[in-house]
C-alpha cells in the first residue's frame, strides 16, 4: 500500500509538472488512463490529500488558480534545480512510458545497471537513520574482501554504476565505494553524526565524476574544442565551471576550474579527437603520457 501511494503522489506531482497549468478535470481524465487507476475516477477529496502529502514529502507546493480554476506547481524552478526529486518524476515519467509500451518492449533499450538491485536501498535506509553500515568491500585488486566500518553519507550514480561515500570509522578521510564490489552489508545499531557543513555537491565540487583526491587541487584548465563539438558541450556541459571563451568557425575554447582527476582523464579521452587540452601545460604532459601508452601497444 504504502508503494502505491508513493507511485500516485510521483505520478500526481509529475503530470502536473508537464503539464504547467491543468484543471481536476484534465488531472481525473489522465488518471482514469494511467495504469494506476484500474479505469477509476480520482476522488477530489483523495487529490488534495495527495496534494498535501506531495507538498510534505517532496516540498512540492500544488496550488489552484483560482481565475482559471487549474492547478499548477508554485515552485516549479525550485524543482528543476532539485536533483533527487528531478530524477524521481524523470523516471517515473519513463516508467510510465514504458508500461503503456509493452507490445514495442523489445524497441526500447535501456542500461542495466546492476549495483541497483542489491546494496543500494539498504545503504538509503543507513542513510536516512545515520546508522553504521558493516560493509564486506572486495576491490579488483584485492583477491579477498576485507570489512569496513563504514558512516555512509552519500550515494551517486555514474556511468552504470552505484557509488557510496563516506568514511570508515578509523579514517576521517570520505572515500568512495563501488555497490558491485560489495559482497555483503550489515546496517549496524551504531549511529554516526554527519557533519553539520558536509554538501555532497561541494565534496565534488571540483570534480568531474567519483574522484577526489588531496593530491588534485583545483586548476584552470582550457581546452579546445573542434569542428561541431562545441554544440554538444553547451547542450550537456562537462563541469558547473564551464565558460566558452572563443568561438570561431572551426573551433571553440573552453575554460573550467577542477581537479584533473583520472575521472577527468576517461572524459577527455573519450572525446576523442574532438577534445585538445591547451593548459595547463602539466594537464597537457600529463595527457600525453596517456596517449604515448597507447601509442605503444598499437606500435605507432
Amino acid at each position: 500500500m504504502a508503494k502505491e501511494l508513493f507511485n500516485r503522489y510521483i505520478w500526481l506531482a509529475d503530470t502536473i509538472h508537464r503539464a504547467g497549468q491543468i484543471t481536476f478535470a484534465g488531472i481525473n481524465k489522465k488518471w482514469r488512463q494511467s495504469s494506476l487507476s484500474n479505469g477509476t475516477d480520482i476522488a477530489l477529496r483523495t487529490f488534495h490529500n495527495h496534494r498535501n502529502a506531495i507538498e510534505e514529502i517532496f516540498d512540492i507546493s500544488i496550488q489552484c488558480d483560482a481565475r482559471t480554476n487549474k492547478y499548477y506547481i508554485e515552485n516549479a524552478d525550485e524543482i528543476d534545480s532539485n536533483k533527487l526529486v528531478y530524477w524521481l518524476l524523470n523516471s517515473f515519467s519513463i516508467s510510465n512510458i514504458l508500461r503503456k509500451s509493452g507490445s514495442i518492449r523489445d524497441r526500447i533499450i535501456l542500461e542495466n545497471i546492476p549495483s541497483s538491485q542489491k546494496y543500494l536501498s539498504d545503504i538509503v535506509d543507513a542513510m536516512r537513520e545515520n546508522r553504521i553500515l558493516q560493509v564486506w568491500y572486495h576491490p579488483f585488486y584485492e583477491d579477498t574482501a576485507f570489512v569496513i566500518d563504514l558512516e555512509p553519507y552519500f550515494v551517486k550514480l555514474f556511468i552504470r554504476r552505484w557509488y557510496v561515500f563516506g568514511h570508515s570509522v578509523d579514517s576521517e578521510i570520505v572515500k568512495v565505494y563501488a555497490l558491485d564490489r560489495i559482497d555483503n552489508l550489515i546496517i549496524t545499531n551504531h549511529y554516526f553524526t554527519l557533519p553539520s557543513d558536509f554538501t555532497p555537491d561541494n565534496h565534488l565540487y571540483d570534480s568531474i565524476g567519483i574522484m577526489k583526491t588531496e593530491n588534485n587541487k583545483p586548476v584552470e584548465i582550457v581546452i579546445k574544442v573542434y569542428g561541431n563539438h562545441p554544440k554538444y558541450l553547451r547542450a550537456l556541459p562537462l563541469h558547473h565551471s564551464q565558460k566558452e571563451i572563443e568561438t570561431s568557425a572551426d573551433h571553440s575554447l573552453f575554460s573550467f576550474r577542477l581537479s584533473p582527476t583520472y575521472d577527468f582523464y576517461q572524459e577527455i579521452f573519450s572525446r576523442r579527437e574532438n577534445l585538445e587540452i591547451v593548459s595547463p601545460q602539466e594537464v597537457r604532459d600529463e595527457f600525453k603520457k596517456i596517449l604515448t601508452k597507447i601509442s605503444d601497444y598499437y606500435g605507432c
